[in-house]
């Protein structure tokens, strides 16, 4: 049984279903008259932003006004996605509060303060009621928003978006089939990981029959680098070190190293990947500056290490062999130090 869950009424009570969303939910994401604004997570990855584009361009041709919120840059990899471009905005937080949009969906991820990172407790509290669609699990004790469509199970939001548009009796143009393959290839590795599920490759199944080009997608995503970006990656790798008797990769990526190769972090998408390809690594951490004062670390494991458990102990989540937490050190030396104290304890308990 799959569990997905919809939160519909104002006392936050949740009510689990099998599935296929119900027409309470569908009804929201339809209803007309409003500005709609759908936007993932920040920096959104392919899966977000994937399908977020498809949810979209579906809702538009349905006759609905609708603006994707392009929170902090997305690499350039995905930006093919972005089309038609007018639909595709950089949205402020000051123009949610304002109520310029009058129906929010939050694709991707559950809470505000994952697609805005500096929002005040006093705007969190503000923030309008959203719909939810999104297949992680959630840290936040009580979520503000008015409906979710939420599947832990799921090997993408792609998954659950295809389900709603189904529902919806929507026609599957090229480009929302584009964006719905794109993010399920995103999410399961070009379906090589074991999150790749019989769902997911039933799903991809249909894209395909419909007409989308995994080949395509995959040249768009993985072959189309700037020169810069090869740069980026000689000088992160030339950082790696090993920890843990080899079992624990570590790259840095550092303001001079973007500054000589002429990149910017979006370019680094993917490159927590690398170590993996090392006999013996079980878990790889990527450590970059953020901007703001914090160092972001992502986690990748192809073990039984539970990255997701050593990101929330920093704050962060994610999934288990995939996570991603914010360091409060704006330097990525004591970041890299911070991490290696605490990974130990994953490190023993696992089976592998």
């Amino acid at each position: 049984m799959t569990n997905i869950q919809l939160k519909a009424d104002p006392e936050k009570k949740m009510e689990t279903f099998s599935i296929e969303p119900n027409d309470f939910f569908l009804s929201l994401l339809v209803e007309q008259g409003e500005k709609i604004l759908i936007t993932g997570h920040h920096s959104p990855d392919g899966d977000s932003l994937g399908s977020s584009a498809a949810l979209a361009l579906a809702l538009k041709e349905m006759g609905l006004g609708v603006v994707v919120g392009l929170p902090g840059k997305n690499a350039s990899s995905l930006n093919f996605l972005l089309n038609p471009p007018e639909m595709f905005k950089q949205v402020e937080l000051e123009q949610v509060l304002s109520g310029e949009y009058g129906r929010l969906i939050l694709v991707d991820c559950q809470m505000p303060n994952r697609v805005w990172l500096e929002i005040t407790p006093e705007q969190y509290k503000a923030f309008p009621p959203y719909i939810v669609i999104d297949h992680h699990q959630s840290d936040a004790p009580s979520q503000p928003f008015l409906a979710g469509f939420i599947d832990h199970q799921a090997s993408a939001t792609a998954e659950l978006v295809f389900k709603v548009l189904k529902k919806l009796k929507i026609k599957f143009t090229k480009p929302i089939v584009e964006s719905l393959l794109t993010a399920l290839i995103s999410d399961t590795g070009s379906f090589s990981q074991n999150n790749a599920t019989p769902e997911c490759l039933r799903q991809a199944a249909e894209l395909v029959a419909l007409g989308g080009d995994i080949e395509r997608i995959n040249q768009k995503l993985k072959q189309n680098w700037a020169l810069s970006r090869i740069k980026l990656l000689t000088a992160a790798l030339s950082s790696l070190t090993l920890h843990y008797d080899g079992r624990v990769a570590v790259i840095i990526l550092t303001s001079e190293m973007l500054s000589e190769t002429g990149s910017d972090l979006t370019e680094s998408e993917g490159f927590v990947e690398y170590p993996l390809l090392l006999a013996g690594v079980k878990v790889s951490a990527l450590i970059k500056i953020n901007g703001r004062g914090k160092t972001r670390v992502s986690l990748r494991s192809r073990s039984s290490v539970d990255v997701r458990a050593l990101a929330r102990s920093f704050g962060g989540g994610g999934h288990v062999k995939a996570a991603a937490y914010l360091d409060d050190s704006s330097d990525p030396k004591e970041a890299k130090k911070n991490l290696l104290e605490q990974i130990g304890l994953y490190i023993k308990e696992a089976n592998d």
